[in-house]
């Protein structure tokens, strides 16, 4: 178990938990994140303050009470002007790679809600009060774990195997509240939720641009080519792009390629070389190169960590 900022009881990062599941509480979040997607599912809740969100094809204004639910391989980041804080969670969790090592029994019980699951929803009041509630009670059940060794439940944690799982009764409490959590999100209803609209800078030509390249970027892009296709010049989309997403619009389209990549090479059996042209790279060497760069590992590696 990691935990960072233990002088400040408001902050945690609790990674390796034993629970197949990683939890994050923020006072003051105002960062980016150095990689762009990821091969689990995120909850993110922001408590309070506001935060500027690309998310998958639209970059959003959101405020205290937006729950977000953001899928595997989801092109997403912060994009937070200086000035702009907030108060949030986030919670991990996968079927496969870093946060669990293999499907179980706690993402059969909740992939089902997960996958009906609006991506972001506005909460009412009280029920941001149950959400708050919620991850404020997983906060505390890990903490109890961090704080107790010598329990037996978490005798494995002393010895520093962590690989061990925590009794059942701990993975039930934790498990239980994040389903609780999301289907309290789920029964608040579409027909209540608030429609969150995009950022003035997406609006205009970005966010046709951006629906093309999110369904296109198997195929050669150039600037200069969909610059033209959309009757704008090609420094115009360049600079208005990096200021609405913060990517810059080769690095966009890198992100989806090799977010895709990621997919195949975790549910096909498509060889490296396969996977590169499919995706759009030119070759295996660009591709690995891009790969590595978002990812941290080569497409072999990657494809064996999740076998």
């Amino acid at each position: 178990m990691v935990v960072t900022n233990t002088s400040a009881p408001e902050d945690y990062r609790f990674t390796e938990t034993g629970l197949g599941l990683s939890l994050i509480k923020k006072s003051r979040a105002n960062t980016n994140p150095i990689r762009h997607f990821h091969p689990w599912w995120e909850i993110l809740y922001i408590v309070s303050g506001e935060r500027t969100f690309f998310y998958a094809n639209r970059t959003l204004h959101i405020q205290a009470g937006t729950f977000l639910c953001i899928a595997p391989g989801v092109l997403h980041r912060a994009v937070n002007p200086a000035d702009e804080v907030c108060r949030l969670y986030n919670v991990y969790f996968s079927d496969c790679g870093a946060a669990t090592p293999s499907f179980d029994y706690r993402m059969k019980m909740i992939l089902p809600l997960l996958e009906k699951m609006e991506p972001c929803t506005v909460l009412s009041p009280q029920n941001q009060d149950k959400v708050t509630d919620f991850f404020a009670h997983m906060g505390q059940e890990i903490i109890r774990l961090q704080n107790n060794p010598s329990a037996p439940e978490f005798a494995d944690f002393a010895e520093g195997n962590s690989d061990l799982p925590v009794r059942p009764e701990t993975q039930a409490m934790v498990w239980g509240l994040l389903c609780e959590m999301l289907v309290t999100v789920m029964r608040q209803g579409r027909g209540n939720n608030v429609a969150l609209q995009p950022t003035e800078a997406m609006k205009g030509h970005l966010a046709p641009v951006i629906d093309f390249l999110n369904t296109n970027y198997s195929k050669p892009l150039s600037l200069e080519e969909v610059a033209k296709k959309f009757g704008i010049t090609a420094s115009h989309l360049s600079r208005t792009f990096k200021i609405a997403t913060r990517f810059g619009f080769v690095e966009y389209i890198n992100n989806l390629r090799v977010s895709e990549s990621c997919r195949l090479l975790r549910t096909t059996k498509l060889s490296v070389l396969e996977i590169a042209l499919k995706c759009g790279f030119g070759s295996v060497t660009q591709f690995g190169r891009c790969f590595r760069e978002l990812t941290g590992v080569s497409p072999r590696a990657y494809r064996k960590n999740i076998e």
